[in-house]
């Protein structure tokens, strides 16, 4: 009665052991699914950021070649032109391979069982290829390229294990037509496995003609893919003879073992071990393979999306610059200038130092940072041109405009508000924003900055560095009437 009870335990034991090896890789294969979808979105993302790059470029290829048309719009500009290169267009941007490739239509088919995996297979290696192309250096491309490297030897194992059971149900297929009903699913299959094929001989040479491209981009001096054909194949063969062999385990103990032992059923048993690491190890692998790529992927696009972010930033600068300079050129078109208009009585607060703008009347006008605000020395009235967004700085003391002189100085001088004395503010919020001159460098604008240990005031450039390096000022709002003095108030 004990010995029957223990064989009915072993019996369950066995069947649990099945159960949970069944379980383990059923939830391999789903993870490797998840994996191979995860990194299509992550290929198909890198994809459209690189799309937003070229499309970023073209829009700098036309703000850039409208500031040059602008700029010939005057004298000075127009020399400036005909003794400087021309804008060039951005180089087009080829893609080695088609996005619309009627091949993919065979991924959306409901394809028979016996090849899916042969097209999920081909499936990974096209995207990894596709992330070769996209790679930028040199460290991520050697990367991405033994990645494929090592899918292209699996596409081929699984193109020939494919082959060997085409043959060995050739006469399965054959009792399939004569039945009739099943023609139609053979000649579907067949055409089906010419399709993926074909779309892997594609991949394969899209592989070769990247290797060819980055190898003259990173002047490095790699074997080309059909160069070591001849190697990986011997590779390849010795992989699959060993495969094929039993003998050859992840565990060496196991191996000898069974070799040892002449217990048939413990053979049985470690023989399907070994089956169940063998098959959780082809998918452990091709985990880490989507892991990386993943991995190299996302490192690429967080590159990327910094490069489009100051990218932004800058056409954002260059286009205002040339609305800027259209505007002024438009006044200067005119018999006289367009009306100012009074928008507020505000005090500058220098952010850094938390002192005020001022003027010395006393010495020859001179900007200078006072601890205080004096109501008169550090009071300007703001005025805006009418139909832009230049405005003119006036100072209640005395009168005169901030401007910027005929030898580059930040004065305060003009008694009358002209082209020198327009100015521009920042976006950003008037508690914490920066001040542009608007007639610096030829009319392309310079930032006001302020050198604390020189206590000078000067226009920098008007690029996005120089824009950071500008004097953050902190516009208080005295009043919204030149007559009035009593309302105070800081946005």
């Amino acid at each position: 009665m004990s010995s029957h009870q223990t064989h009915q335990d072993h019996v369950l034991c066995q069947e649990k052991i099945r159960e949970d090896n069944l379980a383990a890789r059923r939830a391999a294969a789903e993870a490797v699914s998840i994996s191979r979808e995860t990194l299509q979105t992550t290929v198909a993302q890198g994809e459209q950021l690189q799309h937003c790059e070229n499309l970023q470029e073209r829009n700098r290829y036309i703000v850039t070649k409208s500031a040059r048309i602008i700029r010939g719009m005057t004298w000075s500009g127009w020399m400036m032109n005909m003794f400087s290169k021309d804008t060039e267009p951005p180089p087009e941007n080829r893609k080695l391979y088609n996005q619309s490739d009627d091949d993919d239509d065979i991924f959306k088919l409901n394809l028979p069982q016996e090849i899916q995996d042969f097209a999920s297979i081909v499936r990974n290696y096209e995207f990894n290829v596709k992330l070769l192309d996209q790679c930028d250096n040199e460290h991520d491309f050697d990367t991405c390229l033994e990645i494929c490297d090592s899918l292209r030897l699996c596409v081929q194992q699984a193109l020939e294990d494919l082959t060997l059971s085409s043959s060995s149900s050739s006469s399965s297929s054959q009792e399939y037509k004569m039945m009739g009903n099943e023609e139609n699913n053979v000649h579907t299959t067949k055409s089906i496995k010419l399709r993926l094929q074909k779309k892997f001989i594609k991949v394969k040479q899209l592989q070769q003609s990247i290797i060819q491209q980055k190898n003259s981009k990173f002047k490095g001096t790699r074997q080309i893919l059909e160069n070591n054909e001849q190697q990986q194949q011997q590779q390849q063969e010795s992989k699959i003879s060993s495969s094929k062999n039993v003998v050859t385990s992840l565990n060496p103990k196991k191996i000898q073992l069974w070799a040892n032992t002449n217990d048939d059923v413990l053979k049985e048993r470690i023989l399907h071990q070994e089956e169940h690491i063998n098959a959780l190890q082809e998918n452990i692998t091709e985990l880490l393979r989507n892991g990386i790529s993943m991995g190299v992927s996302l490192e690429q696009q967080n590159q990327l999306l910094d490069k489009l972010d100051v990218g932004a930033d800058e056409l954002r600068e260059e286009t205002k610059m040339i609305t800027r300079r259209a505007d002024r050129l438009s006044h200067r078109s005119l018999w006289r200038k367009p009306p100012k208009d009074f928008q507020y009585r505000v005090a500058f607060q220098h952010v850094t130092s938390q002192q005020f703008l001022s003027i010395e009347p006393h010495n020859k006008n001179k900007l200078s940072l006072h601890k205080t605000l004096h109501p008169d020395m550090s009071v300007f009235d703001i005025y805006e041109r009418r139909g832009s967004k230049l405005i003119g700085i006036q100072n209640k003391c005395t009168g005169t405009w901030l401007g910027l002189s005929l030898l580059g100085y930040v004065v305060c001088n003009s008694n009358k508000f002209g082209n020198n004395e327009e100015w521009e503010l920042d976006d950003e919020p008037m508690n914490k924003t920066r001040i542009l001159c608007a007639s610096a460098h030829w009319g392309n604008g310079g930032w006001l900055e302020f050198d604390a240990k020189t206590e000078t005031f000067l226009i920098g450039d008007y690029g996005l560095d120089s824009k950071k390096n500008a004097a953050l000022w902190s516009i208080i709002i005295l009043s919204n009437n030149a007559n009035d003095d009593n309302d105070k108030r800081n946005i």
